[in-house]
């Protein structure tokens, strides 16, 4: 459960910024490289909002921080 916003937030993500990539990026070795980082980025983001939310306060409880300043 812990990983649940993490996982939404990168899952979402990618699909409207795959069609960004289509409507944008013209070529087809372009597209591919453009997918494939993208891919990794999700990854690696991933791997970061799991990492804070074992090691640190979590997105929820950071998010309840932001909304106090």
């Amino acid at each position: 459960m812990v990983w649940s916003a993490a996982h939404s937030l990168v899952t979402e993500s990618p699909l409207g910024l795959g069609q960004v990539v289509t409507d944008y990026v013209h070529g087809d070795a372009a597209q591919k490289a453009a997918k494939a980082g993208l891919l990794a980025l999700s990854a690696l983001t991933f791997a970061g909002l799991c990492y804070f939310n074992y090691h640190d306060v979590g997105i929820c409880k950071a998010v309840a921080m932001l909304w106090k300043l």
